[in-house]
């Protein structure tokens, strides 16, 4: 079951061209392309009349003609042209989705049309800010449910051991954490007090000694989070985020979509491999964990839930009641 009535990031903005590219979101064959204005269109990617994908026809102006029949749509999903006939039925449409640019991805609501309100964006505002850079690493397909990876970003208790490497460290374990539920959101919050930062934390902030470090993960239904993360000592101090919104494709697959913001090392080519490419490492080191316990849900293994860490168990339960809501 998927909460229809959200906004979902259906692409980075640079996926978007006058090249349809076709997407399965929650379950449902979707077309993406632009008009000559550079406005983004989502379409459904499904002929009305034999079914191919649009998404394998071609753009004719601002318009969508299918590659099998030549049935051409426009952006609004109307079909306003059909090779060989000068009727077309009114029912020769294909369903049209609500599309925002914004924080440089495209976003899609694949439920009621009318309720469509960007105001429902998450407010990760630190992307556009002049102060903060934004890494934008490419989308992962990842094959498990989208709420493990909820899951995964809530319980960082996991860091100290598939991270160990690099974001991670054994002092994790040592420090109590604390749940807080809203309305629309679950906040867990754990301090790491005077202790070695992890690698990549050092190498970050260039930290000789013991830090402060804290790790403070907000959710909300149905798949966006952000870890607060940083370190301090009585120097300085550097703050990152890691944003999260992974959009399902299937019940078992997902597209993850990340970024990191960060408010130190502006412009400086070191900093942002560090980010590009060291912390995009880290998060492929989750995949193989994401997977595998797919594949233990698929082949009908027993699942028990203990309550380690309630975060997860809180979002699901949230998740849940809005989709039981509608």
């Amino acid at each position: 079951m998927f909460l229809r009535n959200s906004w979902y990031v259906a692409a980075w903005d640079r996926e978007v061209s006058r090249k349809p590219l076709g997407r399965t979101l929650l379950g449902e064959p979707v077309v993406l392309y632009r008009t000559e204005r550079g406005e983004p269109v989502g379409l459904e990617d499904r002929c009305c009349h034999r079914q191919l994908p649009l998404s394998l026809g071609f753009l004719e102006q601002d318009f969508l003609r299918c590659g099998y029949h030549g049935l051409k749509y426009d952006a609004s999903g109307k079909c306003v042209e059909i090779p060989g006939q000068d009727s077309i039925p009114p029912q020769a449409r294909v369903r049209s989705y609500p599309l925002v640019e914004k924080y440089n991805w495209v976003w899609i609501w694949m439920g009621e049309p009318a309720k469509a309100d960007p105001a429902l964006i998450p407010n990760w505002w630190w992307t556009d800010h002049p102060e903060w850079a934004f890494t934008k690493p490419d989308m992962i397909p990842v094959k498990c449910n989208y709420q493990l990876i909820a899951d995964n970003v809530l319980d960082v208790t996991h860091l100290a051991f598939v991270h160990a490497s690099s974001i991670g460290a054994p002092s994790i374990t040592e420090f109590p954490g604390s749940v807080e539920r809203e309305e629309r959101l679950v906040r867990f919050t754990r301090w790491i007090k005077d202790r070695p930062p992890p690698p990549m934390y050092r190498e970050a902030g260039r930290f000789e000694g013991n830090v402060d470090r804290w790790q403070i993960v907000e959710h909300v239904p149905p798949c966006f989070s952000v870890n607060f993360a940083g370190c301090s000592d009585s120097t300085k101090r550097i703050d990152l985020m890691a944003l999260s919104a992974p959009t399902p494709e299937t019940e078992s697959t997902t597209h993850y979509f990340f970024g990191f913001t960060r408010n130190f090392g502006i412009g400086d080519e070191k900093a942002e491999r560090l980010f590009s490419e060291g912390m995009v490492k880290v998060f492929n080191e989750d995949v193989p964990i994401l997977e595998a316990q797919q594949r233990n849900m698929d082949c009908g293994v027993k699942r028990i839930d203990i309550a380690v860490d309630a975060a997860p168990l809180a979002a699901r339960r949230m998740l849940q009641s809005l989709i039981e809501k509608g």
